[in-house]
């Protein structure tokens, strides 16, 4: 509760400054809030930000006006059905929510009554109940459970581990005695002279004196004591530990991080989908099927009894699933998304007279987006290569893209990760069967539109290496599924 009567920030273009009502918002330059400067993304901010002014009034500078609300921004925006609109001037940063939207459900946070709206104010307030109500029955898809720590939490316990960093530390604190030592000044003339003061400001008068904590207490607080301890109570070393376990944190117990030692083995961050193909693959094996089924139930909110059953979910679901840390550190169903229809996926099979057979097939995953995955399987015994030190005569698998206007690929290809061959250094090479993904942004199109992919590659065994080699795969962009 620190929000005062100015928002900014604002989007501008957002509905609710501009339907049904069209409003133009009065916008001036206004002091920065001061504790704006203790978070990293306000340490930059001019001594005063352009504001738009929401209240007539406003808690620090009329007595008794209603304190309003923001939201941390943290994980605010991990759920693909909330909207951070704007901040506001408040005492929890610059990024803060005080005009959002998740769900069905907006976020106001200006508390006052309408008499105390601006006559901007009152029109935007309108806009927002117009634009909310569209959303009239959308239950949010992820809820955040009580006393949820996100990991840009843990941030601000990096930074004070070092020297600047815990130097600001005592400044705040330094800074934030001094504001209230002055405000118990103005208190306590106020009583002296019989006036009304309020119950806030008399509390305050009974509070002891802030001071900073110790440099390891929140090392202490959110890693705990006895990892602190072993870690020698050495500022670097323990620096160095929550980089590498940042990661594998998951929550256990109320604003509490603990590190998930089965994803650390595996060196998969629980927030890389990847995780899930692992924890099937596990759950597939009698020896690991416990570590398997652990991880599934820790990170999904659906069951299943096999590792088919895990699979035909997550294939189903792959192009529509998100990470939420704030909705309890889950993968959860986009549900504003259709499902894809059932691909036919082309069948793959190498055999000892073609060591490398390929395929390759699209998949919609939005209303202009596509993946395209090419399917590699190489025989028992071969390899492809994947990188090539320049002394040695190997070509490398290598993939390309014959596209047509309208259609264009976005990002890199995500490829499995190769392993180091014993007949060179450096010399990495690629076994078994592989998945390569590419995003493509697809335009409208009126007749169906081929897609060329071309692989280059050259496949050896112990004993010899087959001349390099180009795949050309085609695959179709139908108009009827755009």
């Amino acid at each position: 509760m620190c929000l005062d009567a100015y928002a900014h920030g604002m989007r501008i273009s957002h509905d609710i400054f501009n339907t049904p009502n069209p409003v133009q918002l009065t916008i001036t330059d206004q002091p920065t809030p001061p504790s704006y400067v203790h978070y990293p993304e306000g340490r930059d901010l001019p001594d005063t930000i352009p504001m738009w002014r929401v209240q007539t009034e406003g808690y620090t500078t009329d007595a008794g006006q209603l304190i309003g609300i923001v939201s941390r921004d943290s994980g605010f925006l991990d759920s693909p059905d909330a909207e951070w609109i704007s901040s506001g001037a408040n005492s929890k940063g610059p990024n803060a929510v005080a005009l959002g939207r998740h769900g069905n459900f907006f976020h106001w946070g200006f508390a006052v009554s309408p008499n105390y709206l601006t006559e901007e104010g009152k029109d935007v307030f309108v806009n927002a109940l117009h634009y909310i109500s569209r959303f009239d029955g959308q239950a949010p898809i992820a809820r955040k459970p009580s006393g949820t720590m996100m990991r840009k939490s843990l941030d601000s316990m990096l930074e004070s581990l070092t020297d600047a960093g815990y130097a600001r530390v005592v400044e705040r604190y330094a800074s934030l005695q001094m504001e209230t030592e002055k405000r118990n000044a103005e208190t306590r003339k106020r009583i002296e002279a019989g006036e009304d003061v309020s119950d806030m400001d008399r509390q305050m008068l009974e509070y002891p004196p802030q001071k900073p904590p110790g440099r390891l207490a929140n090392a202490i607080r959110y890693l705990g004591a006895a990892t602190v301890e072993e870690l020698g109570n050495d500022p670097k070393r323990i620096a160095a530990y929550f980089r590498e376990v940042r990661p594998y944190f998951y929550p256990q117990g109320w604003y509490q991080l603990v590190v998930d030692e089965d994803l650390r083995k595996l060196g998969v961050a629980n927030h890389d989908l990847a995780m899930l193909d692992k924890a099937i693959e596990l759950l597939a094996s009698q020896k690991t099927a416990a570590v398997g089924r652990t991880l599934l139930q820790r990170y999904t909110e659906v069951s299943f009894e096999t590792a088919a059953e895990w699979k035909i979910w997550l294939d189903q679901n792959r192009s529509r699933l998100f990470f939420t840390e704030a909705g309890g550190y889950k993968w959860l169903v986009n549900t504003l998304i259709e499902p894809v229809e059932t691909v036919q996926r082309p069948k793959v099979n190498a055999t000892s007279r073609t060591p490398l057979a390929s395929g390759a097939y699209l998949e919609k995953i939005g209303d202009d987006r596509w993946q395209l995955t090419v399917e590699i399987d190489i025989f028992m015994g071969w390899h492809a290569y994947d990188l090539v030190p320049a002394n040695l005569p190997y070509v490398p698998l290598a993939v390309s893209l014959t596209l047509p206007d309208g259609i264009s690929q976005i990002g890199d290809w995500q490829r499995p990760p190769s392993h180091a061959s014993i007949e060179s250094q450096g010399l990495t090479i690629f076994e078994g069967r592989l998945e390569l993904k590419c995003e493509l942004a697809v335009e409208t199109i009126t007749t169906p539109t081929a897609v060329i992919c071309t692989i280059s590659y050259q496949v050896c065994d112990e004993r010899m290496c087959l001349e390099p080699m180009n795949d050309r795969l085609t695959v179709s962009v139908s108009p009827h599924v755009q």
